[in-house]
């Protein structure tokens, strides 16, 4: 196991493509910022006019300032985790047609493998998750105190103080949709194990996004950061539940597939 962990830890350093998205996803952050300052007259009411839905706008944005990006980094990170086995001879077979007469090692266990490879891209979306929040969380005060409500109830001498991440209704909509990202990594482990092909696993991504947009009503979803709230990060336990799932049909697939292995090789090498 440790071998394997070694391994993979060294593929994910190598790998330049996987390193340009924490950048990527702090610069999503950062421009969904003003963004997300009016998202609830994008998602939910385009003309809040009672001080109760003012009031309701104020506190749905704010929650949409404090996570902006962070829908972008779990699907970063989905992507990420696929990423890490679709690029992999032995979970894809498909480098094995290619391959010499020459005598090949032993194809790993599908267990340890997969959760080696899921380890290694949590560790990557924990990455992601705080290059997002390192961009974000420093400027959001500042975005908060900005706000178009504050400004409209002020000359009603309404003054809204200005919430920050440490207040009760925050924190846990930031942590719940930062630990989403981890959970997304293993979720593209799962989808890649399971699908074997870019085109499929961006087909299921695609439709899990229509299918959500569809379903709910409710554009934060529980806790979603616009213009992304389709990344599905709504609590911990729908997203858990998807990685675990997801992970397990991954795993049952690539067993499977590594199963075949051996006899895909020598029919790639008797050719």
């Amino acid at each position: 196991m440790s071998g394997l962990l070694r391994q993979e830890l060294r593929g994910l350093t190598r790998s330049r493509a996987l390193w340009l998205l924490p950048p990527l996803v702090a610069l999503a952050g950062l421009g969904s910022l003003s963004f997300n300052a009016d998202a609830y007259m994008f998602y939910v009411y385009y003309d809040p006019q009672t001080l109760e839905e003012q009031l309701d706008a104020y506190h749905f944005d704010v929650k949409a300032i404090y996570t902006s990006g962070l829908g972008w980094a779990q699907l970063a990170a989905l992507a990420a985790g696929a990423f890490l086995v679709l690029r992999d001879p032995w979970l894809t077979g498909r480098p094995a047609l290619e391959s010499s007469p020459a005598p090949l090692p032993p194809p790993p266990r599908p267990g340890p493998y997969l959760v080696v490879k899921a380890g290694v891209a949590a560790l990557f979306g924990v990455l992601l998750a705080v290059a997002d929040l390192a961009a974000v969380l420093p400027l959001a005060p500042r975005v908060v105190a900005d706000h178009w409500v504050r400004r409209e109830l002020a000359p009603k001498d309404i003054f809204l103080p200005v919430q920050i991440l440490a207040e009760e209704s925050v924190w846990p909509v930031v942590l719940r949709a930062a630990a989403g990202v981890p959970l997304f990594a293993i979720v593209g482990i799962g989808l890649a194990a399971l699908l074997n092909r870019w085109w499929a696993v961006t087909v299921a991504v695609v439709v899990a996004i229509c299918g959500s947009l569809y379903m709910t009503a409710d554009p934060f979803f529980g806790a979603l950061t616009a213009p992304s709230r389709p990344a599905l990060a709504a609590t911990m336990l729908p997203s858990l539940e998807a990685a675990a799932i997801v992970f397990l049909l991954g795993y049952g697939a690539a067993r499977w597939r590594l199963a075949r292995a051996p006899a895909v090789r020598l029919t790639g090498a008797q050719a």
